[in-house]
C-alpha cells in the first residue's frame, strides 16, 4: 500500500508540473479541439456509447477524409491504427518505426476534423510509466477519446510476432497506473493480444484481469471464436473489445452482445481504397482511360458532405468569399 499510495503522489505531482509547462507554452488549434462551456469531452461521450445498451462499431479510418465518411454513414465511433501514421508518413507497414509523438500528432489531426470520438491506438504509449504518463495527459488534453495501448515489446511489434516480446504483467500494470492517474475522463485499453511467453490463453486472461483491475476501462482480446469471448467477460468483468467485421464475427450488434463485446473496430479500410486505385492506375496504363473505374467514384452527395462543403461555403459567404466548393471538382 505505501508503495501504491507513493507511486500516485508522485504521478500527481508530476501532473501538476506538466499542467503548469504546458499553460505557459504556446498551444497550436489542432491540439485544443473548440468545446463549447459545459459540454461533454470525448473521452465522457465515448464512455457513455461504451456503457450504453447497444454495443458500439468504430469503423476503422486512416486519414481524415476516411474518418470523415465514417461520420457521415453515421457510425458513433472512429478507430485510427497505428498503420495508419506508418503507411502515411513512410509508407511502411504497421512495424513500429513511427514514434508516440508520430502516432499522436496524426490522431490528433484526424480528432480536430471530426465530430464523433476517435479511438487512437499509440502501440505502447511510451513504454515506460512516466512517458505513459506524459502522452496520456496529452492524448486527452488533444481532444482524444480513447488511447489503446499494448503489452508488446518493440521487436515483437515489428516483426507481426515473429520475434518474442511480451512485457512483464508487473511492468504493464505499472503503465495503466500511469495511465489512469494522468487522464481525466479519457478511456483506456489495455490491449492483450501478444501469445504470452508460455503461448497460454490461460496466462493470457490472467494478464487481461489484471490489467482491468488496474485501471484499463476496456480490455482488447483477440481470441479464436465468439464463445471464447464469453468465457473472457466472465474472467475480465470489463467491457470487451475486439477486431470485428472478418467472415467469423461479423459487424453486427448481435454478434457483438452475443460475445459479450461492448466495443468493436473493423478491419483496416486503407487496403480496399488502394485496391480502387490500383484498378484505376491498371485501367489508366492499359487503355488511356479511366472511365470503369470512375464508376465506383463517391457519390458527390456524399462527397460534399465529406468535404463539408456546405457549412464551407456558408462561411465564405459570411466574409463576402465565392463559394468555396470549385465548379472543376
Amino acid at each position: 500500500m505505501t508503495n501504491d499510495t507513493s507511486r500516485r503522489e508522485f504521478f500527481q505531482a508530476a501532473g501538476l508540473a506538466a499542467g503548469l509547462m504546458a499553460a505557459a507554452a504556446p498551444v497550436t488549434a489542432a491540439a485544443q479541439p473548440a468545446r463549447a462551456a459545459g459540454a461533454a469531452s470525448m473521452g465522457a461521450r465515448f464512455r457513455a456509447l461504451m456503457n450504453g445498451p447497444e454495443p458500439l462499431i468504430c469503423a476503422n479510418a486512416y486519414d481524415t477524409m476516411s474518418a470523415r465518411l465514417i461520420e457521415v454513414h453515421g457510425f458513433k465511433g472512429v478507430f485510427l491504427g497505428s498503420s495508419a501514421a506508418n503507411q502515411s508518413f513512410l509508407g511502411l507497414p504497421d512495424q513500429a518505426v513511427v514514434t508516440v509523438s508520430e502516432l499522436l500528432d496524426y490522431a490528433t489531426v484526424v480528432a480536430s476534423n471530426v465530430s464523433i470520438p476517435v479511438v487512437a491506438d499509440l502501440d505502447d504509449l511510451g513504454a515506460t510509466p512516466l512517458n505513459v504518463y506524459r502522452f496520456s495527459k496529452q492524448a486527452e488534453r488533444n481532444g482524444i477519446a480513447c488511447v489503446a495501448f499494448d503489452d508488446r515489446m518493440p521487436l515483437n511489434r515489428a516483426t507481426a510476432y515473429a520475434a518474442p516480446g511480451v512485457r512483464p504483467k508487473a511492468q504493464m500494470i505499472d503503465n495503466i497506473r500511469a495511465a489512469s492517474d494522468a487522464r481525466t475522463d479519457m478511456v483506456l485499453i489495455a490491449r492483450c493480444l501478444a501469445p504470452t511467453p508460455n503461448n497460454s490463453y490461460t496466462e493470457m486472461l490472467d494478464r487481461a484481469a489484471a490489467y482491468a483491475e488496474a485501471g484499463a476501462d476496456l480490455v482488447w482480446l483477440g481470441m479464436r471464436t465468439s464463445q471464447d469471448y464469453v468465457n473472457a467477460a466472465g474472467i475480465v468483468k470489463k467491457p470487451l473489445f475486439a477486431v470485428i467485421g472478418g467472415p467469423n464475427f461479423p459487424a453486427t450488434v448481435e454478434a457483438m452482445k452475443a460475445a459479450h463485446v461492448a466495443v468493436g473496430q473493423t478491419p483496416p479500410m486503407v487496403n480496399i481504397a488502394l485496391g480502387a486505385v490500383d484498378r484505376a492506375l491498371t485501367e489508366l496504363q492499359t487503355t488511356g482511360k479511366i472511365t470503369e473505374s470512375s464508376k465506383g467514384n463517391l457519390a458527390r452527395a456524399t462527397s460534399d458532405k465529406v468535404e463539408q462543403v456546405e457549412e464551407l461555403n456558408a462561411r465564405s459567404a459570411k466574409y463576402n468569399l465565392p463559394k468555396g466548393s470549385a465548379s472543376e471538382r
